[in-house]
């Protein structure tokens, strides 16, 4: 009898809920490590991930990173007893000439200061229909104090409409190497030049952990 048949009944999981017991996953081979259903699959089920994209407007992505106006702004408020983990970040053209720079991650950590203001960005939860968390995610979003540079996202071309390029998203996927405590956030925005009204669309992706 081979490890499949003795296993038999043993394969895959049970339904799943917080701490309960599940079964390991095992095939020919031993036991199944790979993500059956993709790699955000468990926590989007659990009821933890939450996305937020611009308006279909667009943002202006800034032109002076470590100004008090950041594009948008993920925000954990005081009291949440949640971390806020980063996943996925997107950016993509969305109208006007671009100006050339850098787009950056910027952080501001003070727990105490002002929360930050601005237009609401569209959130939903990640298992569509779920709440709409604690986090408050905002567009063209103006911070308590000059941010902190946190890490590089993209660079950004002297781009327009007619350049002769195909479509393009930058991605970066963070995979929970940002983490924001309550009363903090972490936020994006360029260190480039004006150019000429440009705008571009931006979406968030978060788990809420519980502290």
């Amino acid at each position: 009898m081979d490890v499949f048949t003795t296993l038999r009944g043993l394969v895959g999981l049970r339904n799943y809920n917080g701490d309960q017991e599940v079964n390991f996953r095992a095939g020919r081979q031993g036991q199944i490590i790979s993500d059956p259903y993709g790699r955000f699959y468990q926590v989007a089920k659990d009821g933890f991930l939450w996305h937020a994209v611009t308006t279909d407007a667009g943002v202006a992505p800034g032109t002076d990173s470590v100004a008090t106006t950041q594009a948008v702004s993920l925000y954990n408020p005081p009291g949440s007893n949640v971390d806020l983990v980063v996943l996925c970040a997107r950016l993509a053209y969305n109208s006007g000439t671009l100006g050339a720079g850098e787009m950056l991650w910027t952080k501001n950590t003070d727990s105490a200061a002002a929360a930050p203001t601005g237009t609401a960005m569209v959130v939903s939860a990640g298992r569509l229909g779920g709440g709409a968390g604690v986090a408050v995610a905002l567009q063209a979003a103006t911070v308590p104090a000059a941010p902190t540079l946190l890490r590089v996202f993209c660079s950004l071309d002297a781009s327009l409409a007619s350049s002769v390029v195909g479509p393009w998203v930058v991605p970066d996927d963070v995979w929970g190497s940002i983490i924001v405590p309550p009363g903090m956030s972490v936020n994006l925005a360029a260190d480039a030049a004006a150019g000429s009204t440009p705008l571009v669309a931006i979406s968030l992706c978060w788990a809420q952990v519980p502290q």
